[in-house]
């Protein structure tokens, strides 16, 4: 056992560097999926967070009558939901102005009398304003239970200016799309009432002031940014609300028993908003409440804007992150089984001692399982670590859109489990099979260097046109390159990948930027996406790299002891390096145009020819810049081989 875990411990040391490559892609592959999964249940946790501790409304009921629910219609929600029932009122006027018109039954005359009434308002903007009117006051309220952010010490206080009567009202919060109304803001509307009777024209002129004395937050006004109007379209799209008004306990609601009904519903306790699950429970009492009232729309969760845009971008996220976590994670378990298969062919003679001393091929292979091991186990942990930040960073990321409750605490490591739970299962089969195979050939032959393959012909050869008026040091690198296929074939898939993850990368952040269809919340997704896979691409051309010079050292040592200068020997590793990698990048781009589709297609939007022209430019060149940075960070390490060392190697 001496001998044993000392050559465990050389092993460590002497592969040091494979280690820290291993750890390195399995930090940034699952490190990136963890964190995406994570974010999405961080978005998922703040909307039922939101939805239980401020008891949203699970169903609103918006009369479609003039002047709001009949007795009958009151009485018949009420006996339904009992006292998950909130009445009260809203309407939404464009402009500083608007304009109705309707017909009022007089008695003692024939037909019924048309009135037009006219609103003007003073101090409003010109965009879409909706005002809500509630008895009681923003404290008492049972459900969307607002967040009081400032209220004026004299909210509660009524007074006349003028011989007008001031009515205390509350306001949203200022963000990029609501305009701010401080404390103590006067607001004025004047209502003209013209009713054409048989006698002439009746006309009556009220004014009425307002004073703001509160700001709040209600739930269902989360969004930052393009909430929108429940009535107004320009060009078929719903407006933007500029302003949301709060008015309680006056007497100025435009229907007598409102025209809004806010049901919570029995059984929520048990439910998670906007599930799949929670989407069937109200989609059956919707069906009651439209049964109940005709004239009326009956709106979800599903249908305001806040909960339905951020519970879609949640789905956006995973749908991104389900489609680039499966190739983070083949290119990953690529690089990682070619990692380890090279190094226990490094390991021959070390193989064929620990058998000839009578260890057991399970033995044997356990010492390369426990190396797979540790990589896998420090690369995970620092990928929870990571994706605990980057779960973070996405989360922040939404305050540019939404109004968003503290970062949940719970923690949900169940993605991260299953990803990192895939990953060891793959590492660690990997190293059992190539350890399994080379146990099974014996120690005399494992003694022995490994057989060179026999000269063949390479393809360019039976083209003498081509092949003869390439210099010795162009032949050479073609040769090398085309007669280890398998270490060719790796190099290019896992360079190909890591290419086509750059580019879906830089397509989904072109096309929330400069297509206008994403939001600055989307950009920042995107931008991290891109930075993890250029993290990526870096950390597979530097393991392949590093392999390739560690394979290599008797062979760069001899062309060093045979007057090869700095340059050429390192010229001798880089053009493989380079016309591998060029092939790979080639390759990835038709691949990534590939990918393209499947992550455009998961997130609903974004199409191959809406990308823009530089895309396909900047991808392969940054994927190139990745190589030429590895070619000089490791120069160091080819011109410093040990020439003594090398050459002593078992011939």
């Amino acid at each position: 056992m001496k001998t044993y875990f000392k050559t465990l411990g050389k092993m460590f040391g002497r592969h040091a560097t494979r280690l820290v490559s291993i750890t390195l892609m399995l930090l940034v592959s699952i490190g990136f999926s963890a964190g995406i999964g994570m974010a999405t249940d961080k978005i998922d946790d703040a909307i039922d967070g939101v939805y239980h501790a401020q008891n949203v409304s699970d169903l609103i009921v918006k009369s479609t009558r003039e002047d709001g629910f009949t007795e009958e219609e009151a009485a018949a929600l009420t006996a339904r939901f009992q006292d998950g029932v909130l009445f009260g009122s809203s309407l939404e006027f464009q402009g500083s102005a608007m304009r109705s018109e309707s017909e009022v039954t007089v008695p003692l005359l024939p037909a019924p009398v048309p009135v037009t009434t006219e609103i003007a308002f003073e101090g409003t903007g010109d965009g879409v304003t909706k005002a809500y009117f509630f008895d009681g006051t923003p404290e008492a309220l049972a459900q969307n239970v607002p967040e009081l952010s400032d209220v004026a010490p004299d909210a509660a206080e009524t007074f006349e200016e003028d011989g007008v009567k001031v009515y205390p009202v509350y306001v949203e919060r200022p963000t990029a799309q609501l305009k701010e109304y401080p404390l103590g803001t006067r607001l004025t509307a004047t209502v003209t009432t013209v009713a054409v009777t048989p006698f002439g024209e009746q006309r009556q002129e009220t004014r009425y002031r307002f004073r703001v004395v509160g700001i709040l937050t209600e739930p269902l006004h989360l969004a930052v940014r393009k909430d929108v109007s429940l009535q107004f379209e320009e060009e078929g799209d719903p407006c933007e609300l500029e302003s949301v008004f709060y008015l309680f306990g006056s007497d100025l609601s435009p229907a007598p028993r409102g025209n809004d009904a806010y049901i919570a519903l029995e059984g929520r306790d048990e439910q998670f908003a906007m599930s799949a699950k929670y989407k069937t429970f109200t989609e059956s009492a919707k069906a009651e409440a439209e049964a109940l009232v005709p004239d009326a729309a009956v709106l979800t969760l599903f249908e305001n804007f806040s909960f339905a845009s951020f519970h879609e971008y949640g789905e956006k996220i995973a749908g991104i992150g389900y489609v680039m976590t499966t190739v983070f994670l083949f290119v990953t378990v690529l690089v990682v089984l070619s990692t380890m298969t090279r190094l226990l062919e490094e390991e021959r003679a070390q193989i064929a001692c620990l058998m000839t001393l009578g260890y057991s091929p399970m033995r044997i292979i356990s010492k390369y399982l426990l190396f797979a091991l540790v990589g896998t186990l420090i690369g995970g942990a620092g990928a929870f670590a990571a994706g605990q930040g980057l779960a973070y960073i996405v989360y922040i990321n939404f305050t540019w859109n939404f109004t968003l409750p503290p970062y949940p605490k719970h923690v949900s490591p169940l993605f991260f489990l299953l990803v990192a739970a895939a990953m060891l299962v793959a590492t660690l089969f990997a190293t059992f099979l190539a350890g399994f195979r080379m146990t099974r050939i014996r120690p005399a032959v494992l003694l022995r260097p490994k057989t060179p393959r026999p000269g063949k012909k390479v393809i360019f050869e039976r083209i003498p046109f081509l092949w003869n008026r390439l210099s010795f040091k162009h032949k050479s690198t073609l040769r090398n390159v085309l007669r280890f296929k398998t270490r060719f074939l790796m190099t290019v898939v896992s360079v190909m990948c890591s290419t086509a993850l750059v580019l879906a990368g830089l397509a989904v952040l072109d096309c929330c930027i400069f297509q206008e269809i994403g939001t600055a919340a989307m950009i920042g997704v995107a931008i991290i996406v891109l930075l993890f896979a250029a993290l990526l691409n870096f950390v597979v051309v530097y393991t392949l790299t590093n392999i390739n010079i560690s394979e290599r050292n008797r062979e760069l040592a001899t062309l060093m002891v045979l007057g090869y200068y700095d340059n050429e020997v390192t010229g001798y590793i880089y053009r493989e390096v380079y016309l591998t990698s060029a092939i790979g990048i080639a390759l990835g781009v038709p691949a990534g145009c590939l990918l393209c589709l499947f992550v455009f297609e998961v997130m609903g939007f974004g199409s191959i020819p809406g990308i823009g022209w530089y895309v396909w430019l900047v991808a392969p060149l940054l994927s190139l810049f990745f190589v030429f940075a590895v070619t000089v960070l490791l120069r160091r390490r080819i011109v410093r081989i040990h020439m003594n060392e090398s050459l002593k190697a078992i011939e």
